[in-house]
């Protein structure tokens, strides 16, 4: 394959891990062209955080490959700024021929990557990096982040070099099924999507209960908050694995919409003296979050584990005042239905995308074929034209230059007789006289 590597380094962090998966390409057998992207000014640290807030890229110095059309496979690489960093950002705009490339992305931060990936920061560069390049209509593949710090997580750890291989065997590797591609890209976002949400979940609860602490509102516990925070970075830890190793990812969807379903139980526990009637709505609220992951399977397993937790409530805690079962239970299963129903439409609709979409690869793909040989005849046949005319035109010159020197020799020759003919008139005369 024929692989560009294109990127930002502003310390030398991004730098190094670019030549080094150069050199991992190079050695697998691909053909590897490097461009380093430099600003028109550098800027420091405050800077450039003024600049990837307020305008998110700037201008840089003229690349000098413009169109990747004739590369199979772009990697791009930025030192994580929580989105694409100015510079790369500009390249990025300005680049053609990125439609239906497979585009990877590699990053260096100074935490821990798992740190990064999952408390917002790596989570928006991937989202900012994938928009870009979505509407560029490129194919967004894979994407590795090392600390640039840590020595643990840096390029030169085991962890670092097992990261790197992987990553340049996925990106030397074409995409086959455009189908599967967007099925697995989107089990892999939904694991992502979940780790944010709980991680998120983790700080902003945390935060509210220092809050609360410190002006002496006891709505819950610390040691209620513990089983709560318990539950939560349980479902993080479970999630991570899953993402980095991308090994059972389906698992993660269920694991994640569990734990949701379980924190929401816990905290009609705490909190239905102080919500009511309202702690019923928060799993219409999950239903509609496991819909956006189109998959009935898990709707059917977020209604029934909903339905378990409900049946364990009612019977558990008294709450009885404010759970109704005859009308809770209808509304979860009406609802449980109608999110069912949607979710398989817009599946249905999703698949039908994607394979019309696949078919229409395929067939500009083979029409591409196709025109290429046609091409390459035409080519050779014009190139045989051009052939048979120079030998065509080299014996016309060949005849032309053979009747240039008849014609020479005819005419000396009457030219001759004429000479001739006048010297035997002027004989003539001398022997009259």
């Amino acid at each position: 394959m024929k692989i560009l590597i294109a990127y930002y380094s502003r310390t030398g962090g991004t730098e190094n891990l670019a030549l080094i998966i150069q050199k991992n390409l190079k050695e697998k057998g691909h053909l590897v062209d490097i461009e380093k992207i430099v600003p028109l000014k550098e800027h420091g640290f405050f800077a450039w955080w003024n600049i990837r807030i307020f305008k998110g890229e700037c201008d840089i110095i003229s690349p000098d490959i413009k169109d990747v059309s004739e590369y199979d496979a772009i990697i791009i690489g930025t030192p994580n700024w929580t989105r694409v960093s100015p510079p790369m950002a500009k390249y990025l705009r300005q680049i053609k021929g990125l439609r239906y490339k497979s585009v990877g992305l590699f990053s260096t931060t100074a935490l821990p990557p798992a740190a990064e990936w999952y408390f917002f920061s790596g989570y928006l560069l991937d989202l900012t990096f994938s928009s870009i390049v979505g509407k560029k209509e490129g194919r967004f593949k894979t994407s590795i982040m090392l600390s640039s710090i840590f020595k643990r997580w840096n390029v030169d750890s085991d962890y670092g070099k097992k990261l790197i291989e992987d990553f340049c065997d996925e990106m030397g590797t074409p995409i086959g099924s455009i189908k599967s591609y967007f099925l697995e890209k989107k089990e892999i976002d939904s694991i992502r999507f979940l780790a944010v949400a709980l991680s998120s979940i983790l700080l902003l609860s945390f935060t509210l209960k220092l809050i609360l602490s410190v002006f002496g509102i006891p709505i819950i516990s610390w040691d209620q908050y513990s089983l709560f925070a318990f539950i939560v970075f349980g479902g993080f830890i479970l999630l991570t694995p899953l993402k980095e190793h991308k090994r059972m990812i389906p698992l993660g969807k269920y694991l994640g919409t569990f734990c949701l379903v379980l924190l929401w139980t816990i905290m009609m526990i705490f909190l239905h003296p102080v919500l009511g009637r309202l702690i019923i709505w928060g799993y219409f609220v999950i239903f509609t979050l496991a819909g956006f992951f189109r998959d009935q399977k898990l709707i059917i397993f977020v209604g029934f584990i909903t339905i378990l937790s409900y049946i364990f409530l009612f019977f558990s805690y008294s709450q009885k005042g404010i759970l109704i079962p005859d009308l809770d239970l209808g509304l979860i299963l009406f609802c449980l239905v109608m999110v069912n129903f949607i979710t398989a439409s817009l599946q249905k609709h999703f698949i039908s995308m994607l394979e019309a979409q696949e078919e229409i690869e395929t067939t500009k793909s083979a029409l591409e074929v196709k025109v290429t040989e046609r091409t390459k005849e035409l080519k050779d046949l014009s190139e045989s034209l051009d052939s048979q005319v120079r030998e065509k035109t080299k014996k016309l010159q060949e005849k032309v230059e053979e009747l240039e020197r008849f014609n020479k020799l005819v005419i000396g020759r009457e030219l001759k007789m004429l000479e001739l003919k006048k010297e035997i008139e002027e004989l003539k005369k001398e022997l009259g006289k």
